[in-house]
């Protein structure tokens, strides 16, 4: 008999313990410097406490050294999509983030860059005083080129830690093409994996303080010419509305791109909705997932692209929902792929596992390995070849700015829009037709990949995640296969329309709640 899954979580893993972990990967060949101050764990990705492999590691390097750890928190202003938006979702988890590492006896400082401060060099000053770096190990967008460029510029052992999901990015040797291949990866990996899931408290029976000294802190930020904005700002920041916007309007970033009050960034939120979709919505989700003003659906993919909230908690308590084991899996389909029966659970909850597991971790398996993951060329020959053969196909064409505005002819798709637009998130299946209409409004494939990755990496909380580009790219071909009959524009990609969507979905209450002049709701439904 194997154990329950809160015993392998738990009680067997005992979280990443050493750099062997297949979660943990060198990224240069500098030595720890045993003589330096601290341990600086420079969270990028994986913004929380709990169920966080990286920092289980900087606890151990800092408990093994003697040395306390000191976790930094930040966010620049200077990529493409930085926007009101992100910065206050970034904000209020920071927020979440000081009480509780705190109240774990950690030191952690919140950095956002400012008007006044960019921040250049910071991590590798810092780095000049630590024994070790310790990185979030992310495969795309900023956090991807800030662990990079680290690897380079900080001239101590800097290890890179993945604490994206349930199986480990390494556990794969290559990129896989389809979400069958993966399920079979996932299916065969998935005992092993459990043994690298994280501490979901990683001070836990630890009783040693692993703070900075105030004053010697101080006196390493004068020397190293180094300011923290203060405090009072981010709370301003993480407060939004008026507050918010005032705090902001210094900072050169997407100020159009305002602020979504309904939904709240951090930890104690991601928590709350996480514990309503189990309670409220996890048993219909097969059903339920794509009704239109209401979907059984968790809501949590902008918590889980900030790291506010980790998969590992979330598949833990589904499993613990139905009482699982390791042994309720149908061992005689491990390794084939099987998409329903396998786990043994209840057909919404093996529905739901399939979506935060196989999709979302194929994401991230495909963005590890190819770094072509959000162009054009990542999509399979089959489908560049039917594209560049109806490329000059007769169309419907509409401007970046009217696709952008929602000012096509399409109601149905027109609401989708304006929900990304005023909410930062989209319906999931109408996310799929959404990307379909630009492939065929665009005047080509790869004017309509571009068209889909700025709108959605600028309006969408969880845009610039690997899940983004996974969807983006499923529009042209990738993780699918050929399909039939071949049509204008498509060719042989996979066709959706406004018109079927209206039959598969009861629309008229969407329709109405994200019209032009419906007002922006005060909440969503929670």
């Amino acid at each position: 008999m194997f154990e329950k899954i809160s015993d392998v979580m738990i009680d067997v893993s005992g979280g990443v313990v050493s750099v062997s972990s297949p979660r943990i990967r060198r990224l240069n060949d500098d030595p720890i410097r045993e003589e330096g101050e601290f341990i600086l764990y420079w969270m990028t990705s994986t913004r929380r406490y709990h169920y966080n492999a990286a920092l289980d590691r900087a606890v151990e390097l800092s408990l093994s050294l003697e040395k306390p750890l000191l976790v930094i928190e930040c966010i620049s202003v200077r990529h493409e999509w930085s926007s009101e938006r992100v910065l206050t979702f970034v904000a209020q988890g920071m927020v979440d983030n000081i009480s509780i590492f705190s109240d774990n006896r950690i030191t952690y400082l919140p950095w956002i860059e400012n008007h006044t401060d960019s921040g250049n060099g910071m991590l590798r000053k810092l780095s000049t005083k630590a024994c070790a770096v310790i990185i979030d190990d992310y495969p795309t967008y900023l956090p991807r080129w800030i662990m990079e460029r680290a690897s380079k510029s900080c001239k101590v052992s800097v290890e890179a830690v993945d604490s994206n999901g349930i199986l480990p990015m390494s556990y794969a040797d290559k990129a896989h093409k389809t979400a069958y291949s993966f399920r079979k990866h996932v299916q065969k990996s998935l005992y092993g994996a459990l043994s690298t899931i994280p501490n979901e408290d990683p001070m836990k029976g630890i009783t040693t303080d692993l703070t900075m000294d105030t004053s010697r802190f101080n006196e390493i930020l004068e020397e190293l010419n180094i300011e923290f904005p203060p405090l009072e700002w981010i709370w301003r920041v993480a407060e939004g509305g008026s507050v918010g916007k005032k705090a902001m309007a210094p900072l050169d970033i997407d100020h159009e791109v305002y602020p979504v009050e309904t939904m709240r960034g951090g930890y104690f939120e991601a928590m709350s909705r996480m514990g309503r979709f189990l309670d409220h919505r996890l048993d219909n989700y097969s059903e339920g997932r794509n009704d239109a003003d209401n979907p059984a659906v968790s809501g949590l993919s902008p918590w889980l692209h900030f790291g506010h909230i980790s998969t590992f908690r979330i598949v833990k308590e589904v499993l613990q929902k139905g009482n699982w084991t390791y042994d309720s899996v149908c061992v005689e389909d491990t390794g084939k792929g099987t998409r329903s029966g396998w786990w043994g659970l209840s057909v919404s909850s093996e529905s739901f596992l399939d979506q935060i597991i196989t999709w979302r971790e194929l994401g991230f398996n495909f963005a590890h390995y190819r770094k072509d993951h959000n162009t054009l060329d990542s999509i399979p020959n089959w489908a560049k070849q039917t594209l560049n053969e109806h490329r000059d196909d007769e169309r419907l064409s509409y401007t970046f700015e009217e696709i952008e505005g929602a000012k096509t002819g399409d109601e149905v798709w027109n609401s989708a829009q304006r929900q990304l637009l005023r909410t930062g998130h989209m319906h999931n299946y109408l996310r799929m037709l959404w990307g379909k209409r630009i492939l065929e409004w665009s005047p080509n494939p790869e004017t309509a990949a571009d068209w889909m990755i700025k709108i959605n990496d600028r309006w969408a909380l969880d845009g610039r995640d690997p899940n983004s580009y996974t969807g983006i790219f499923w529009v042209l071909g990738r993780h699918d296969r050929a399909w039939g009959p071949e049509r204008p524009i498509f060719g042989k990609i996979r066709y959706m329309s406004s018109a079927n969507t209206k039959r598969k979905l009861k629309l008229d209450g969407y329709l109405s709640r994200w019209a032009e002049d419906a007002p922006i709701p005060k909440s969503l439904p929670r």
